[in-house]
């Protein structure tokens, strides 16, 4: 029997007008806060809640309203009174919206294919440790328990219980069920990982697995790499089950995503170091990754694979730093090339590294700049300014009061004052920084240095204070996110505001001054917004992508918001907003149709007059076609000044056509890297490239030193050359040591004669005595019949001319390439100590100059003096 009473401790409905419009507002009151939300059916109108205390509630309507559905699972216990139900967990099926599974405790667990009316109790009695159903059958299911002798290990206090299982060993086991749980069959014990495999490659019915080798005694945790564990595979649609075939010997975990499978292969047991071994062919053959820099344990992520290509995250040992590198391969999966150094990532493993779901090839990521980074490799030379800013920043907040400084960042300022934010058109090839606003949200001017003024955003890994940058796939173009403009990322409240970008992240807007908590509708056509950081009544809305504003209350009591969702596809213009409120939890249901917006119009006559569509085609910014990846897309999108919504029913047109390459269609090749903010691949001298034999003989080699990226489709146009690299410095030859060896005597030959030349013992035999014997010769006095002029004293001169010219090209002002020596200066650290240099020769010259010789002057608009130039 459902209970109303227990959700609904407090139902009202509030119809709010904001400009003669009206927005819907229904509230509920949960037993604790919200820790998941699950849509179920093919209209994704029922949804079930579970809270922090085990309940769970269900609404049929979307959201509007609710039942306590917790009481139908009570657990009946031999000899005593039902106990209560506590959910655990939910796990939805990918391959039936209606079906769903609740774990819970006391080794009860119910499955529904009904979209949660209706509950049946699965046959498998144990605790259920992992569910993955099927990703196409829906009926099929894996799952693994560990056996009871595990329990009644770690709770030895407990009254004995007979053994389900049969008792034996602890071990992890692994079933399928073909049924939705009314039978199960064992596939394998003593497992560590397991999965299904991929369906692009024919693969859905394989389980991947990896397991120990030995299956005797109790199964150890799997802390450290061991030499004992396999990755292997089964095959669920056969009749008999066999023996698993083992794919990778060693290899202790792994991953399956869309055509690619990676597994972790231990190396050296002693040293626990493993190699990642990658298979692009279903496990047919396995080839190891090769990386500029060798992978250490437990040091690799896996960012992404959706797009042909692996983006790879690896720590190489800096584990203070919370830093990796990130890698992209080519499409075979395992040649891997630097795409962005230090890419900030959480004690957890998370990396703030992410993909802009809504269009092809844009990704976004944050990076550290540490003490030991290379600026060659990927970081720009102004981050020493950004670091001794954020220093004189972090000294500004220990000026104030004891009270201000408890409330100042601690031990933070100066390694997160150097993250930023930046931003990748080309699949990780090249990156480049977000551009900031020129106004603020208030309209007023952003006061930023252009050379340190970029836009920044909190990524994944600082979740818990801010919300990360997001995109959903039918919001088209549109990415939201909390940071700040400046050098640098800050983590201070009153430093971050809400940003957002309707051209997939070409150009930002400021929304709004603090930081919220965001979510798309109608296709991204409605932008709802909530106060994050502090309690609020108001919920913040747009229904033009940001060009304008509007608020509203939710209720008389304030509610700390802890997310705005909406169903899966971001289609509909209904959201539910949870938090809580006090020890309770809270949820409203937001409802935009009351708006009475009328539904837009023309979408196959986007751009005329009539229509409230138009057409747009993302772009880097860099060239005039508007091409990314190859090829130029054209979205129709709504006009932003259209007010009226698309619909859940609305369809996108798309076109595609080629486009001429250019230098961005292009990564940098294995043992090649690029800066932030630039397109040329610079030899990385890794070692990933070895040195051809021709470099005995010459002092240069030619290198391939661009790739076409993965899935790029352009044509024509731009097409990289080989890179000339420069032979190491060459060791010297016998002969070579021989003649060095030989000047060498000589030169100490030379110094100590030197010596014994100025010794007074043995001066008077390097002396020179020839001028004794001409003592008789008498010298007349120099100058006594002397010339009028230094030119009568030789005579005639026929190049009279030329000299003349001498004197007046000497004379003469000469063209300067003043720009350039601007840039050039500026880049030096020694250009001070270069410009006394050429002071002081400027100098002598203007002082032997007569009256009549007029000073140069300064080039117009050629800059500051000397003595202002502002030193970087």
């Amino acid at each position: 029997m459902c209970r109303t009473w227990r959700a609904a401790v407090f139902l009202s409905f509030l119809t709010l007008s904001l400009a003669g419009k009206k927005v819907s507002v229904k509230e509920v009151v949960f037993d604790s806060a919200v820790s998941d939300i699950q849509w179920l059916g093919e209209d994704r109108k029922t949804v079930i809640t579970q809270t922090a205390k085990g309940r769970l509630y269900r609404s049929t309507n979307g959201g509007e309203t609710w039942n306590d559905i917790t009481d139908f699972f009570k657990v009946d216990v031999p000899g005593s009174s039902p106990q209560p139900f506590v959910a655990e967990s939910m796990t939805k099926s990918p391959a039936d919206p209606n079906t769903i599974l609740v774990s819970g405790n006391r080794k009860t667990n119910f499955i529904s294919s009904s979209r949660g009316s209706s509950w049946k109790k699965l046959r498998q009695k144990s605790q259920i440790h992992t569910v993955i159903f099927h990703k196409t059958r829906p009926t099929w299911l894996l799952l693994s328990t560990w056996t009871s002798t595990c329990n009644k290990k770690k709770d030895s206090n407990s009254a004995p219980e007979p053994p389900e299982d049969g008792g034996g060993p602890c071990n992890h086991q692994l079933f399928l069920s073909k049924d939705l749980g009314k039978t199960f069959s064992l596939v394998q014990n003593y497992v560590v990982q397991f999965s299904w495999g991929d369906p692009t490659m024919n693969q859905q019915d394989r389980i991947y697995f990896t397991h120990f080798r030995k299956k005797t005694g109790d199964q150890p945790k799997l802390y450290i790499w061991s030499s004992d564990v396999d990755f292997a595979y089964m095959d669920a649609d056969v009749k008999f089950w066999g023996s698993p075939v083992t794919m990778v010997a060693l290899g202790n975990k792994f991953l399956v995503s869309h055509k690619f499978i990676f597994v972790a292969k231990v190396k050296d047991v002693a040293a626990q170091t493993v190699m990642l071994m990658v298979s692009a062919d279903g496990g047919r053959t396995f080839n190891a990754a090769q990386l500029p820099t060798e992978i250490d344990e437990k040091s690799y992520t896996v960012l992404d694979t959706s797009e042909g290509l692996v983006m790879l995250h690896v720590n190489h040992g800096a584990k203070e730093a919370q830093v990796g590198n990130v890698y992209i391969s080519d499409d075979k999966g395992y040649r891997f090339t630097l795409s962005l150094p230090n890419n900030v990532r959480g004690t957890n493993g998370d990396c703030e590294f992410d993909k802009v779901l809504s269009l092809e090839g844009v990704y976004m990521a944050n990076f550290k700049e540490t003490k030991s980074s290379d600026t060659s490799g990927g970081v720009d030379d102004k981050t020493k300014e950004a670091a001794e800013e954020s220093q004189a920043l972090e000294e500004e907040t220990k000026s104030g009061t004891e009270v201000d400084k408890r409330r100042a960042p601690k031990s933070k300022a100066k390694e997160e004052s150097v993250v930023r934010t930046v931003i990748s058109f080309d699949k990780g090839g090249a990156w480049s920084y977000l551009k900031p606003p020129r106004v603020d949200s208030t309209g007023k001017q952003i006061e930023c240095p252009p050379d340190k003024c970029w836009l920044h955003l909190h990524g994944i890994t600082n979740f818990h204070n801010y919300a990360p940058f997001y995109s959903t796939e039918n919001a088209i173009g549109i990415i939201m996110g909390t940071g700040n403009v400046g050098p640098s990322l800050r983590f201070e409240p009153d430093q971050t505001n809400t940003y957002i970008s309707r051209n997939g992240g070409l150009t930002w807007m400021e929304a709004h001054k603090g930081a919220f908590i965001y979510e798309y509708g109608d296709h991204g056509g409605l932008v709802v917004m909530a106060d994050d950081v502090r309690k609020t009544k108001l919920v913040v809305f747009s229904w033009n992508e940001g060009q304008s504003w509007y608020d509203f209350e939710l209720s008389s009591m304030p509610v700390e918001v802890d997310n705005i969702v909406t169903e899966p596809n971001a289609t509909s213009t209904k959201f539910l907003l949870y938090g809580t409120r006090g020890d309770t939890g809270v949820m409203y249901h937001l409802d935009f149709e009351s708006l009475g917006q009328a539904l837009c119009k023309g979408v196959w006559a986007a751009d005329s007059v009539s229509s409230d569509y138009e057409m747009w085609s993302p772009s880097d910014g860099k060239n005039t076609e508007k091409c990314l990846m190859g090829k130029q897309v054209t979205y129709t999108r709504r006009k932003q000044t259209s007010e009226c919504f698309n619909g859940e029913k609305f369809e996108r047109p798309v076109s595609r056509k080629n486009c001429e390459c250019t230098q961005e269609d292009f990564e940098c090749e294995v043992g090649f890297t690029r800066p932030v903010g630039s397109t040329e691949c610079r030899f990385a001298d890794d070692g990933s490239i070895k040195i051809p034999l021709s470099c005995a003989r010459n002092d240069h080699f030619f290198a391939t030193g661009y790739r076409k990226v993965v899935g790029d489709t352009c044509e024509g146009g731009w097409q990289p050359q080989q890179v000339s690299v420069a032979c190491p410095a060459k060791p010297m030859s016998k002969g070579a040591w021989s003649v060095l060896g030989a000047l060498g005597m000589l030169a100490v030959v030379l110094a100590a004669v030197n010596m014994l030349s100025q010794n007074d013992r043995v001066k008077g035999i390097f002396a020179n005595y020839g001028f004794e014997s001409f003592g008789a010769v008498r010298y007349a006095n120099i100058g006594s019949k002397a010339p009028e002029s230094a030119l009568d004293s030789v005579g005639t001169r026929f190049d009279a001319d030329f000299i003349e010219g001498d004197q007046d090209d000497f004379d003469a002002p000469q063209l300067m390439n003043y720009t350039n020596d601007r840039d050039r200066d500026s880049r030096d650290r020694d250009r001070d100590r270069d410009s006394r240099d050429r002071e002081e020769t400027r100098r002598s010259a203007l002082d032997t100059a007569s009256e009549a010789v007029p000073r140069l002057a300064r080039p117009p608009g050629g800059g500051p003096k000397e003595e202002d130039v502002d030193l970087l």
